[in-house]
C-alpha cells in the first residue's frame, strides 16, 4: 500500500491545530506521515504541535519564517518521503476514512493523478460544499478542486509545487492548473470527507475585503498563458461554452432554493386554515 505525506501549514493556529492532528492521529489508513510546518507562528501554536509529536512519531514538526502557505506546503513536501501527497490546513479537518478511501482509488486505478472528495462546512456554517463536476476546461475559468486532495508524488514535483508568488489566495487553484492537464486522471468521492472550517476572518474573506480576487486571477493567467492561449482566438465561443457549462450548478441551485420556499408557504398555509378551523367551530 501506499505511504501518504500530509502537509499541515500552521500560522498562528492555536486555537484550531490540536482538532487538524486529532483528526490525522486517528485515521483508519495507518502507513502516513504529517509534516507539521510551523510557518513563523506568535501564539502558543508550537507547544501544541509538539505535543503531538511526542504522542506519535509519525508526526514531524518543522519551524521555519513566515513565507506564506504556498512556501509552507512545498517546505513540507521537501521533507516528505510518501508516494502521495495531501495538503491539510491547520483549521480544516479529515473523516477517519478519508486517507482508507481515497488511497483505495490510487491503489484500484494507478494511472490516477489526482483524488478529491465531498467537502462539509463547519464552524460558522455548516452547508455542504457543492462543487460543479470536474473536467480540466472548466478548471481554467473556476476552481473546482478543493484545496486539501491528494495527488502523486511525482506529479507535484512535474509541476513545481505551489507558487510562493500567489500570496493573496487561490494557490491551490494555479497548482491544480499546472499538475494537471486535459489527459489527466481525476477521481471525485462523493461523500464528506473533509471537514471545512468557515470562520469570521479568513485568507478567503481577506481576498474579497482587500479587492485581491482579480490580481489572483491575473497571475493565474500570467503563470499559464500557454495553456489558455488555445481559447484566445475565439473568446465568445468559449464564454458561451462557460455559461453552458455553470450554469446548471446554479440553476439546480434556485430550484432547490424554491422548493424550500414552497414548502415554507404550504406549511404557513397549512397552519393558516388550520387555526381559521378551530375559530370557526367554537
Amino acid at each position: 500500500m501506499s505511504k501518504v505525506s500530509i502537509v499541515v501549514p500552521c500560522f498562528n493556529q492555536e486555537a484550531f491545530i490540536a482538532e487538524a492532528l486529532e483528526s490525522v492521529l486517528v485515521q483508519s489508513y495507518g502507513d502516513w506521515e504529517c509534516i507539521i510546518v510551523n510557518d513563523g507562528s506568535t501564539d502558543g501554536s508550537d507547544a501544541i504541535i509538539r505535543q503531538y509529536a511526542k504522542k506519535d512519531r509519525r508526526f514531524l514538526p518543522f519551524l521555519k519564517d513566515n513565507g506564506g502557505v504556498a512556501a509552507a506546503r512545498n517546505f513540507g513536501f521537501t521533507q516528505a518521503c510518501g508516494s502521495l501527497f495531501v495538503p491539510l490546513d491547520g483549521d480544516d479537518k479529515l473523516h477517519p476514512d478519508y486517507l482508507r478511501r481515497v488511497v483505495e482509488r490510487f491503489e484500484v486505478q494507478p494511472d490516477t493523478v489526482l483524488v478529491y472528495t465531498g467537502t462539509q462546512r463547519f464552524g460558522e456554517s455548516r452547508k455542504v460544499w457543492r462543487l460543479p463536476t470536474y473536467s480540466y476546461e472548466k478548471l481554467l475559468w473556476q476552481n473546482m478542486i478543493v484545496n486539501t486532495a491528494i495527488y502523486r508524488r511525482e506529479a507535484f514535483l512535474a509541476a513545481g509545487g505551489y507558487s510562493p508568488e500567489m500570496i493573496f489566495g487561490f494557490e491551490d487553484w494555479e497548482f491544480y492548473v499546472r499538475l494537471l492537464n486535459p489527459e489527466s486522471k481525476v477521481q471525485y468521492i462523493d461523500a464528506p470527507l473533509l471537514f471545512y472550517r468557515i470562520k469570521k476572518s479568513s485568507r478567503s474573506t481577506e481576498l474579497v475585503e482587500r479587492d485581491k480576487i482579480k490580481e489572483s486571477q491575473r497571475l493565474i493567467y500570467e503563470r499559464n498563458r500557454a495553456k489558455y492561449a488555445q481559447y484566445e482566438a475565439n473568446p465568445i465561443n468559449v464564454f458561451g461554452k462557460c455559461m453552458k457549462d455553470f450554469a446548471p450548478s446554479y440553476t439546480a441551485r434556485y430550484k432547490r432554493q424554491a422548493c424550500y420556499m414552497h414548502a415554507a408557504y404550504g406549511i404557513a398555509i397549512a397552519f393558516l386554515l388550520a387555526t381559521v378551523g378551530v375559530l370557526l367551530t367554537r
